[in-house]
């Protein structure tokens, strides 16, 4: 019976002993690292490194968009000493310039592990709070490295060039139409972890370093946008212009946009300030649901640009249009002859020559040098309703340009014959049917 037991002790003790060595053979020869892994993810935490977004820049080389390093500021109010719950308030709200009251309300909240004091503050207010949390050996204040977009030229583009969001992704213009290039790849660091697994304000090596996004260089040339805008600027001013002044500076052998511009324009920087100072009293007069849809509608009209985005009337410039189409086709000659009386009546309602103007008898050639209303709308009914639309859609006139901006209108206002006027072939859109 004694020998039994002792048998049955050694198979028990062979077994465990057995059991161990297996246990330390899958753990030191097949899985070596397995433990020092796990205790590394226990110390460490992966932490995102912020990419730069891509530059943006003109022809000739003038930065018009860039990133700048910047820090937000969290909080972990369960790690932050209760005695320090007040102090830290009022000490951080001065420092960040935020409202003492909210931010003691959310140092109080004890079991809250993560909350938000401010995005994007410069170096010397991040280094403030880091100063005070080390003398009064704070814990549970984050400072987190960030980027910001800025726009070196202020008021400059911003119908163009459009702005970002908090998170640095486009939300108009270029930097919408091209976030995905623009937009980079973040990083990884480590950074250790304390007792509650929060992060400690010690970095660690870097895992993956962040790569920038693409840089964009645009056709736009900067000293011909500064004058144009200047021009734009002034002739708003001088005409008081109620609805924005449009302009567009295009390279007629390649279609390359040099300048463009709808004045006034807001300062990328500062986006949803308010530039029409009328307008802005405006809003600030009201309160509530009324006061947002106001504010969304002024921010929604000076983001808009006007050069993609609205129709106009072509004015005489579309005599050129209506002249190739008629001598294409073969209805006129440069030396045919029609007359202009000073004004020509189109189903009941009559169109006068630009500034009084009585031409006379003119040919075709006459007509178009001196951009005469009466003689385009003769060559306009020889050349037809069906044919015009032709030569319409022909030119590209009933579709999109496909310009590389976000916004643009889609198609012409009158784009099917049906709807074509013979008054539009000196280039007021307006039908008399």
């Amino acid at each position: 019976m004694r020998r039994r037991a002792h048998i049955l002790a050694g198979i028990l003790a062979l077994v465990c002993f057995g059991g161990l060595l297996v246990r330390l053979f899958l753990l030191q020869v097949m899985d070596p690292d397995g433990y020092a892994a796990r205790a590394a993810d226990q110390q460490l935490r992966g932490a995102t490194l912020p990419a730069p977004r891509g530059k943006i820049y003109s022809s000739d080389g003038t930065l018009l968009a860039a990133s700048e390093t910047c820090w937000t500021i969290r909080a972990s109010p369960r790690e932050l000493d209760d005695a320090l719950v007040e102090p830290a308030a009022r000490a951080l709200s001065e420092i960040l310039e935020i409202e003492y009251e909210d931010t003691l309300e959310k140092f109080s909240q004890r079991t809250s592990n993560d909350c938000l004091l401010r995005r994007r503050v410069d170096r010397e207010m991040a280094e403030a709070v880091r100063s005070w949390c080390i003398e009064n050996g704070a814990e549970g204040i984050q400072i987190r490295q960030d980027t910001k977009r800025v726009y070196p030229e202020g008021d400059f583009m911003g119908g163009i060039l459009g702005f970002t969001d908090v998170d640095n992704a486009g939300l108009w213009g270029l930097e919408l139409k091209y976030n995905e290039e623009l937009t980079g790849q973040n990083g990884e660091i480590l950074t250790a972890k304390n007792a509650w697994g929060y992060d400690m304000p010690t970095h660690y090596q870097t895992l993956v370093d962040a790569v920038p996004g693409n840089t964009l260089t645009l056709t736009i040339d900067a000293n011909i946008q500064h004058w144009l805008e200047s021009a734009m600027d002034a002739a708003v001013r001088e005409h008081n212009v109620a609805q924005r002044g449009v302009g567009i500076v295009m390279d007629v052998q390649t279609g390359a946009i040099l300048a463009m511009t709808s004045q006034p324009d807001y300062d990328p920087n500062t986006p949803r300030q308010i530039i029409n100072e009328e307008i802005r009293a405006q809003v600030d007069a009201l309160t509530g649901e009324a006061r947002s849809a106001a504010l969304q509608e002024a921010q929604q009209t000076q983001w808009r640009n006007k050069a993609i985005s609205d129709l106009y009337e072509p004015g005489s410039v579309f005599k050129l249009i209506t002249a190739a189409a008629a001598l294409d086709t073969g209805v006129c000659t440069p030396t045919d002859t029609f007359v202009c009386a000073g004004k020509i009546n189109v189903a009941g309602t009559w169109f006068r020559c630009a500034n009084g103007h009585i031409h006379g008898v003119e040919t075709f050639a006459q007509g178009l040098a001196v951009s005469c209303n009466p003689c385009f709308i003769q060559i306009g009914a020889r050349l037809g309703k069906e044919n015009f639309c032709n030569y319409f859609e022909a030119f590209g006139l009933r579709e999109a340009t496909g310009i590389d901006l976000p916004g643009e209108i889609k198609r012409s206002e009158y784009y099917t014959a049906d709807r074509m006027g013979l008054v539009q072939s000196f280039g007021l859109l307006k039908n008399n049917e």
